[in-house]
């Protein structure tokens, strides 16, 4: 994108700032869209639908906006006195009038990357003999869910791999999942939301997965599905049946069984027949598959003599044409030559198989292979394999050597790896930074580890290699961009797991505990904190039950709890995660540790501020201020400007939220540790546009409000996305009767609570839905959950978007709370039914009411109030009504809701009609 320079300013598109002089200046985002536009036109007339087209793409009514933020776009040049450079041409559009010039920006050399590609893993071979299955199985694309069925070691990982790299074109984005990395069926789910960038907050994660796939054109592809194949197939089969555009190529010993499922059987590679000549057999499958791995073994490409195309011919029909057999008895051609190796395949082959008649031949072959590979290893070799079974997925050298030293030399150890390597038992990445077991390789591996009672031993230095590294990825999170940080510590999620069960099952209870208090930032940065927390509910029934030995881990196990509770269990699960919150602060006071301090001591703020609560959240923010002087400001000053919004002192929330903007007015990204809260910006920017908005300052709360909105969806972090949409765009974008907005911000809000499973947030939505008539015909569920969730932001800001619909139940609970932000408009509308309903006690509430908005400067509420008063009152009020209207009208700064603006403006008709008539 370009720059455009005029008079002093510099306007960089890219980088989405304007500065002065070489000074920032501060101006909203759709305010810098907008002069993006008229400096693109370099003095040129720009018409107002030609902005509204570039800035408001499809929106009907955003005229409103496009005053105020041209508005804003003056207020931003007015720092150099240029205010004026924004010409209005009456019906005509707007000009910048002053010379602009275009700097283009330098040209550099760039990598380009394709968004949103997924993870499709690279090919680390050519596809031998696989051609006319991989042509037929393109020409079956059409079908929704594809499973190859075969044999381990038969090669359905390697034919689905080169399936998806040929379809991987016609989709945006290709998703890999190894369920054989999974340790259990109740991971498929998470792990697969972990991949399509959805956190999980509930415990079933499925809707959201199948949300954020229907409007999409992907490719799934589920690898080695056996092992938990009926929760795949019943995944499958959801993904299936409602995302018409997806496409899942699934690998497995068995189909799936489920609706509409193409089977595709994969078998052995082709074999020569017993009197085919050499000619011939050179064109099999088999043998060119086992002549290409032996040339890569001796890194040559000599060909073969015809005499020992004989031989060859003869171990691939021993070997049934089983690829992976194939590759292993072609790794060792090097060490024996291809007389020896015919040789040592034939008897132990034949003598293996007579004891396991009943498994199928092809099983009966590979077995036999692997046994007869095995036999070949040296001692320090088996000992190496046998340990590298415990890892789930792929790891580094230097991991592996972590869990193999406890049974040889690191030297050895070294010279085992390399050994495993040659002879295609151990396989190396693209990269070659990751080393890995294939799947089959890794279950005949750890069933010999388990049989030399050493299993216990090894497993506990891969648990504690994982603690190592969990540690070292907390400590990198601020370090690294969030991709660079997923792709070094996101697979570890895997090996957490094990090490988790392990630990679990023999009893190392500490360092149960410990892998979990460092782990934080990858289950929440994977999207998994409902797998999370079910892990730290056991930790902290120990620490109930159990005087604790390490204060430092319950406080920060406890903490963990309460968070995550905050956001999986909602209304339900607040009192349990405050009694965390508390005894967290406790275990932290006795550590004298301020930082963990203040972490648990917000959780209380933050549930006490969702019960509606407000003094007693601002009772707990000054105390942790008395303790912990200026480290605790920021969060002290958030914590006040959100409960005293809502206790409706609006002096003092909009002076706490700059405060907090000042001190830490990063994104999310910038400002967390675990990113499993909101940000300290979102919620500044939202209590500072909902009280301008409250006070009358309709284009300074817009201009708020068109930051937050920019922001949240730019970080894209669910949470405070969440927050942002619900406390701040959807109620003020309502209220001041842009209802196009209203629900394209609202749709927002319910698709990200539903992909991501944040109940507490749907359950907004809900609310909103009943307030403004967007949900179904029956509320009694909307009003119910209202009912059930009591006092707080959710009932009061949904009751005042509702009006009367909510009736006196509903606003008679709000009113019982602590609702200063809103306790005018609550009081007029009680007044409102009661005059409905023929109680003159009613005028009394409005009068009450309008005196609440003037004190607190509640313009909105006011100009409500007053036209209340003026619609229900008499001719012996009728002067008084009008002046109150007409002064209320004067008062805003920018204008008010359009809504508002109507019922004033009709009142004052009617008042003006009636005086005539007198």
């Amino acid at each position: 994108m370009s720059t455009f320079l005029f008079l002093d300013f510099e306007l960089d598109v890219s980088r989405r700032s304007l500065a002065h002089r070489g000074q920032p200046v501060k101006i909203g985002s759709r305010a810098l869209d907008i002069l993006a536009v008229l400096a693109s036109r370099q003095g040129k007339l720009v018409s107002s639908s030609e902005i509204l087209e570039a800035v408001w793409p499809n929106s009907l009514s955003a005229e409103n906006s496009l005053r105020v933020t041209l508005g804003a776009v003056r207020k931003a040049l007015a720092v150099a006195d240029a205010g004026t450079l924004i010409q209005t041409v009456a019906g005509r559009g707007y000009i910048l009038s002053a010379t602009v010039r275009k700097k283009e920006p330098a040209v550099h050399p760039v990598q380009l990357q394709t968004l949103n590609s997924g993870n499709l893993p690279g090919k680390a071979r050519d596809v031998i003999g696989r051609e006319s299955f991989v042509a037929r199985s393109l020409e079956l694309r059409q079908s929704h869910v594809m499973t190859i069925v075969g044999t381990g070691g038969i090669g359905k990982t390697t034919v689905a791999l080169e399936i998806a790299h040929l379809l991987k074109d016609e989709h945006e984005a290709v998703y890999f999942l190894d369920l054989a990395a999974l340790g259990s069926a109740a991971a498929i789910a998470p792990s697969l939301a972990s991949l399509l960038g959805l956190s999980v907050y509930g415990d079933d994660p499925l809707p959201g997965i199948v949300a954020a796939l229907t409007q999409r054109k992907v490719l799934l592809v589920f690898d080695n599905c056996e092992h938990v194949i009926a929760e795949a197939a019943r995944i499958i089969e959801g993904i299936a049946r409602t995302c018409p555009d997806v496409m899942v190529l699934s690998t497995s010993r068995e189909p799936l069984s489920i609706h509409g499922e193409t089977i595709r059987r994969l078998g052995s590679l082709d074999v020569p027949d017993e009197d085919e000549v050499s000619a011939q057999a050179m064109q099999r499958s088999a043998v060119a598959l086992f002549i290409a791995r032996m040339e890569q073994s001796f890194e040559m490409g000599a060909p073969i003599r015809r005499e020992q195309m004989d031989i060859v011919t003869a171990i691939v029909r021993k070997l049934e044409g089983i690829p992976l057999a194939i590759e292993f008895a072609a790794s060792r051609v090097v060490d024996l030559g291809l007389e020896q190796l015919l040789a040592s395949l034939d008897q132990p082959l034949t003598v293996l198989r007579r004891g396991r008649r009943t498994a199928p031949r092809r099983q009966q072959t590979l077995q036999a292979t692997l046994d007869w590979s095995y036999g070949f290893l040296t001692e320090n070799e088996r000992s190496v394999l046998q340990s590298l079974s415990v890892f789930a997925y792929s790891f580094s050298r230097e991991g592996a050597l972590a869990v193999c030293t406890t049974a040889v030399g690191q030297e050895e150890a070294e010279d085992a790896i390399w050994g495993l390597q040659s002879k295609s038992l151990l396989s190396r990445s693209e990269s070659g930074r990751a080393l890995r077991l294939l799947d089959t390789t890794r279950e005949y591996a750890a069933i010999k580890l388990a049989a030399t009672g050493r299993r216990g031993n090894v497993r506990l230095a891969h648990a504690s290699l994982l603690l190592v590294r969990m540690r070292e990825a907390e400590l990198q999170w601020d370090k690294l961009q969030t991709v660079e940080w997923l792709n070094g510590y996101g697979i570890l999620i895997h090996d957490l797991r094990l090490a988790l069960t392990f630990c679990e099952e023999t009893g190392h209870t500490r360092l149960f505990h410990e892998l979990l208090a460092n782990s934080g930032t990858l289950w929440t940065q994977l999207g998994l904190m409902n797998e999370q927390f079910r892990h730290i509910e056991k930790a902290v029934r120990v620490f109930d039950h159990e005087p604790s030995t390490d204060a430092l881990l319950e406080t920060q196990l406890r903490s963990a709890y309460g968070s995550i509770a905050y956001n999986v269990q909602s209304v339900d699960g607040d009192t349990e995660a405050r009694r965390q919150f508390e005894l967290a602060a406790r275990s932290a006071r006795s550590l004298n540790d301020p930082t963990r301090l203040l972490r648990a001591g917000s959780g209380v703020c933050a549930l006490l501020t969702t019960q509606g609560r407000y003094h007693a959240a601002n009772a707990v923010a000054l105390e942790l201020q008395r303790d912990l002087g200026e480290a605790a400001e920021p969060a002290v000053n958030r914590i006040l400007a959100h409960n005293s919004h809502y206790l409706g002192a609006h002096d003092d929330a909009y002076k706490y939220a700059m405060r907090a903007l000042r001190a830490n007015g990063l994104a999310v990204r910038g400002t967390l540790t675990s990113g499993a809260n909101f940000g300290q910006k979102t919620l500044s920017l939202m209590v500072m546009a909902k009280t301008a908005y409250i006070r009358g300052q309709i284009d300074t709360s817009l201009e708020h409000l068109d930051e937050l909105t920019s922001d949240i969806l730019l970080v894209d972090h669910p949470i405070s996305t969440c927050l942002g949409l619900a406390v701040g765009a959807c109620p003020i974008y309502f209220g001041l009767g842009e209802m196009e907005l209203g629900h394209r911000f609202l749709n927002t809000l319910r698709d990200i609570s539903t992909r991501h499973s944040l109940f507490r947030w749907r359950e907004w939505v809900e609310g909103y839905e009943y307030a403004v008539g967007a949900g179904d015909d029956d509320n009694e569920s909307a009003v119910a959950c209202l009912r059930h969730g009591g006092n707080g932001p959710r009932l009061e800001n949904v009751v005042a978007l509702a009006g009367k619909k909510a009736g006196p139940e509903l606003i008679d609970l709000a009113l019982s709370g602590e609702a200063g932000w809103c306790h005018a408009e609550l009081v007029r509308l009680k007044g409102e039914i009661m005059l409905d309903g023929g109680d003159s006690g009613g005028r009394g509430l409005l009068l009450d009411a309008y005196r609440i908005a003037v004190d607190q400067s509640a313009l909105t509420w006011q100009l409500k109030c007053a036209s209340s008063l003026a619609r229900y009152g008499s001719h012996h009020t009728r002067n008084a009504d009008r002046e109150r209207v007409e002064r209320t009208l004067d008062g805003f700064s920018g204008p008010p809701s359009k809504v508002d603006v109507k019922a004033a403006e009709a009142t004052l008709k009617l008042l003006s009609a009636e005086q005539q008539e007198a």
